[in-house]
C-alpha cells in the first residue's frame, strides 16, 4: 500500500526531465535517419523518449536488437532515437546552434612539423575557410552538412566481415568527436556485400569511404560522379589505380614502406658501420624487392651483397662473418618476400648478433608479419620496420580512445577500429575545412592520427597515394619505441 500510495503521489507532480543532452551524431540505417544516443548512468527510457520528443514504441522498434522491452537499458548502450518531427522547439534550436556555438577551449595537441591534427576545432575551421577567402576570388563551398557515403562488405560470404564493422566502429566514434567539434555528418552506409554498386550509393556524397577489394574500388572510381574522389581504405594494392582514376589510397602502399626502410639505413650510416643486402640465389626480384634496390643506387651509398640458396643456409654464416663491420654496426635490408628465406636470413642475423656483433635490420611492416619469424628474433636484431599502422599506448588521445570504444562497444578496439577513427577524422576534417574541393589541398596539408599518419603529393596522378610511414624498432630490451 505505501508503494502504491508513493507512485501515485509521484505520478500527481509535474515530470521533471533528467539533463539528457540530444545528440549530435545522426546515422542511416535502411533509408532511415537516426540519433545515436549514448545511455548514462540513471537515464530511462520514458526521459529519453521525452526529450527527443517519441514515443518508447519508436524507440523499442528502433532498437530490436537490444529487446528493451525485456532487457532495460544499460550503460552505455547506443540507442536509435529517430529524427522525429515533433520533437521538443530546443532540440530544433539547439541543432540551429551548432555550427555558431563555440567549443569549450581545451590544450592544444603537438603536431608533428608539415602536420595538423585530425581534430581542428570549429574556430580553426573558421580561420582557415576565411584565409582561402583571402586566397581565392572563390569562397569555398563548405556543406553544413557533410555527407558521407560508406561502402564496406559487412554481411561477407557466409559470416559477418569483423574487418569492415570494427572500420565502421571507429568511424562512428569519430562522427561522435567531430560532432563535439562543430563538425556535422551525415553518414550513408551501404553493404556491399549484399547488393551491387550503383551510382546512387556515391551522388550527393562529399566524401567516399570504400570499397575495399581492388574489384569494387575499380568499379566505385568508374561510376563516382565527376570531381568525387573515392577513398581505399584498407587495400594497399589499389594504388596504381591512383594513376588514372580518382582514387586515393589510404594506407602506405609496401613499396613506399621499403623505400623508407632503405632511407632510414642509409640516413642511420656512420663511421665504421657497414651496409649487407641479401638475396635469395635463382629468385626473381619481386616488385618490392626491386625498389629496395632502386633506391639504394640512387642513394649512391656503399653497400655489399650477400646471395645465397636456403641449403646452403647452415653453412653460409662465415659469409655474413665476413661481410661485417669490426669497427661498427652492420645494418641489413633483405631483398625477398618469401617467407622462408627471410626467416633464414633474420636466423644469421641473430647469430651475428649472439656474437656480440652489432646488427640491425631494416624493413617494411611485412617483415614482421610472418608467422615463422619469432618476435624474440626481431628485437635480437634491433628490426627497423617503416609501417603504415602503429599505435602509442602512452598517448593520452589513444587512451580516449580505447575507454570510448570500451564503453561503447564491449570490446578493445583493433588496428581496423583505429584506421577507421583516423580515415573519417583526417577527411571529414578537410571537407570541413576546405569545402568540396578538400582534395585538391591534400599535399598541403599532412595529419597525425591514433594509429595513422597521412601525407599526399602532387606527382601527376590522377589521384592521391599516401607516402607516410611511422617508424618502429624493436630494442634488445624487448621494448618497441615509435620515433
Amino acid at each position: 500500500m505505501l508503494l502504491a500510495i508513493q507512485a501515485f503521489s509521484l505520478g500527481a507532480q509535474e515530470y521533471q526531465v533528467p539533463e539528457i543532452t540530444v545528440s549530435k551524431d545522426r546515422v542511416r540505417v535502411d533509408g532511415k535517419s537516426y540519433y545515436a544516443h549514448v545511455v548514462t548512468a540513471k537515464q530511462t527510457l520514458y526521459s529519453i523518449s521525452k526529450v527527443y520528443g517519441v514515443s518508447l514504441q519508436e524507440i523499442y522498434d528502433s532498437n530490436r536488437n537490444l529487446d528493451l522491452e525485456h532487457n532495460g537499458l544499460k550503460t552505455g548502450q547506443v540507442l536509435l532515437i529517430p529524427t522525429s518531427p515533433s520533437a521538443p522547439r530546443q532540440q530544433k534550436e539547439e541543432q540551429q546552434q551548432e555550427q555558431v556555438a563555440q567549443p569549450q577551449t581545451q590544450p592544444q595537441q603537438q603536431e608533428q612539423p608539415g602536420q595538423r591534427s585530425l581534430f581542428p576545432s570549429l574556430r580553426e575551421l573558421l580561420a582557415g575557410a576565411l584565409q582561402e577567402k583571402e586566397d581565392s576570388t572563390t569562397a569555398p563551398d563548405i556543406p553544413d552538412v557533410i555527407r558521407v557515403s560508406v561502402l564496406l562488405p559487412f554481411a561477407g560470404s557466409s559470416q559477418p566481415d569483423a574487418k569492415s564493422i570494427d572500420f565502421y566502429s571507429g568511424m562512428l566514434l569519430a562522427a561522435r568527436d567531430l560532432g563535439n567539434k562543430g563538425i556535422r555528418l551525415e553518414i550513408n552506409t551501404y553493404d556491399i556485400a549484399s547488393s551491387n554498386l550503383t551510382t546512387g550509393m556515391l551522388a550527393g556524397a562529399d566524401i567516399i569511404i570504400g570499397p575495399v577489394s581492388e574489384k569494387d574500388v575499380l568499379s566505385a572510381a568508374r561510376l563516382s560522379p565527376y570531381g568525387k574522389f573515392v577513398i581505399s581504405p584498407l587495400e594497399p594494392k589499389t594504388a596504381a589505380m591512383a594513376d588514372s582514376l580518382r582514387v586515393i589510397q589510404a594506407p602506405t602502399p609496401a613499396r613506399r614502406q621499403t623505400e623508407d626502410a632503405v632511407r632510414w639505413a642509409v640516413s642511420d650510416m656512420a663511421y665504421g658501420d657497414s651496409l649487407v643486402v641479401i638475396r635469395e640465389k635463382g629468385k626473381a626480384l619481386s616488385e618490392n624487392s626491386a625498389a629496395m634496390l632502386r633506391a639504394l643506387k640512387e642513394s649512391r651509398v656503399r653497400y655489399s651483397t650477400i646471395t645465397y640458396d636456403l641449403l646452403d643456409g647452415l653453412q653460409i654464416q662465415p659469409l655474413f662473418v665476413n661481410k661485417s663491420s669490426s669497427k661498427g654496426v652492420t645494418r641489413y635490408l633483405i631483398a625477398s618476400e618469401e617467407e622462408s628465406f627471410v626467416n633464414d636470413a633474420v636466423r644469421n642475423i641473430n647469430l651475428m648478433a649472439y656474437k656480440k656483433q652489432e646488427v640491425a635490420l631494416y624493413g617494411p611492416s611485412k617483415l614482421r608479419s610472418y608467422g615463422t619469424i619469432e618476435t624474440e628474433n626481431l628485437h635480437n636484431v634491433s628490426c627497423h620496420i617503416s609501417t603504415t599502422y602503429q599505435t602509442d599506448y602512452s598517448d593520452p588521445s589513444v587512451q580516449a580512445f580505447i575507454m570510448a570504444y570500451r564503453a561503447l562497444f564491449g570490446s578493445e578496439p583493433n588496428s581496423f577500429a583505429f584506421h577507421g577513427y583516423d580515415c573519417l577524422s583526417y577527411f571529414a576534417g578537410m571537407c570541413a575545412r576546405y569545402g568540396r574541393g578538400w582534395a585538391g589541398r591534400l599535399p598541403s596539408e599532412g595529419g597525425h592520427g591514433l594509429q595513422t599518419d597521412f601525407s599526399f603529393s602532387r606527382d601527376g596522378r590522377k589521384g592521391y597515394v599516401n607516402s607516410a610511414v611511422r617508424r618502429v624498432v624493436y630494442t634488445p630490451d624487448f621494448e618497441i619505441v615509435l620515433q
